[in-house]
């Protein structure tokens, strides 16, 4: 459920602006944004996604740009920096701890403006590995689907935690990080090829049902475990945001409330049909066998990765931006990448 592919490169970014919107899928539901903004359009590009794909088949968008007389014109992508980069899209998503990485390779100011939901992978093992923390994983392969986006967190937790270096440079790291593609890496590890793994709830169904993986402290997220230990009681750090370009977000205030009114009908769509979404949509959860849509199904009941509103205050922007203190304090981040700008309800009012 938008597995962010945060491995961006220049190169991608540079492909993007060349190719302009031809290799686009119009996947949420309408056609390739333009280069050009549009009064009375907001360009979206975001990957594929449940609830969105429920608003437009249910009918929700086009009854709400009927009523707003405002166009979301959509292009779904798993490239989003590309996108942006290249001036095809007002808003985007994005972990919260990307942001400042979005800009320097996009080099266009931003503004988050609301949230989605939490940085939710989990640290796995073997089910008889007798592991219980990343302090006995010491020397032995971890596998990542990328060195930033959530291992960056958990890089971040291990130093605090365990004072383990995750991500350190020509060898220094206190483990073996494996990056392999991200809905490989439970298999990997259940055939004994990789000894743990960073890994989604959502992309490693089939092993934790069958029980041949099992997770670490407890099953918590790195959103979990740094909410315990940094901001008490913080839903965060957000695995997804919505980001828009900060001079257009300046200019087009109605059009973002009315973006985020939007979003917050499509969450609670989420809350009451939650198992009706995931079963009539089981792709964006890598399930298809009736008993993994189940696991599924219950697993999210349980550890939902959504939040409740998608709007924020001034007191969850500042808890959200102790992710980048941890990440500075703990060197996982240069000093120099300072907070990301947001958009908070205080600001609005």
């Amino acid at each position: 459920m938008n597995n962010r592919r945060s491995s961006r490169v220049i190169a991608v970014v540079l492909a993007a602006i060349t190719l302009g919107i031809s290799g686009c899928a119009a996947g949420l539901g309408g056609p390739p944004s333009s280069r050009t903004p549009r009064e009375g359009v907001v360009r979206f590009t975001f990957a594929p996604d449940p609830i969105w794909d429920y608003m437009r088949d249910e009918g929700i968008l086009e009854e709400f740009e009927r009523e707003r007389g405002l166009r979301i014109e959509t292009s779904a992508t798993w490239d989003e920096f590309g996108l942006f980069a290249g001036g095809h899209a007002d808003i985007i998503s994005s972990a919260s701890f990307e942001v400042p990485d979005l800009q320097e390779q996009t080099g266009r100011e931003t503004v988050i403006i609301g949230r989605y939901n939490t940085e939710r992978s989990r640290l796995l093992v073997r089910a008889g590995d007798p592991a219980r923390t990343l302090e006995d994983l010491r020397g032995r392969r971890l596998g990542v689907f990328t060195t930033v986006s959530g291992t960056l967190v958990w890089a971040g937790l291990a130093r605090q935690m365990h004072d383990m270096d995750l991500v350190g440079a020509d060898g220094a790291a206190d483990i073996d990080l494996i990056v392999a593609d991200i809905q490989n890496l439970s298999g990997l590890l259940a055939r004994g090829e990789i000894d743990a793994c960073i890994c989604y709830p959502d992309l490693s169904v089939h092993e934790q049902r069958e029980g041949s993986v099992r997770p670490l402290y407890n099953g918590r997220s790195s959103a979990d475990l740094f909410a315990e230990l940094n901001a008490p009681g913080h839903v965060g750090p957000m695995g997804n945001v919505f980001v828009a370009e900060r001079g257009w977000a300046q200019a087009h205030p109605a059009e973002i409330e009315a973006f985020l009114d939007l979003w917050d009908r499509g969450l609670a769509e989420w809350r009451d049909h939650r198992a009706e979404i995931i079963a009539r949509y089981p792709q964006h959860f890598a399930v298809q066998a009736p008993q993994d849509v189940a696991w599924i199904t219950d697993y999210v009941t349980e550890h939902d990765w959504v939040v409740d509103e998608v709007r924020f205050d001034g007191r969850w922007a500042a808890d959200e931006s102790q992710v980048f203190d941890l990440l500075h304090r703990t060197g996982v981040i240069a000093d120099e990448v300072t907070a990301p700008a947001f958009r908070t309800e205080e600001a609005v009012r």
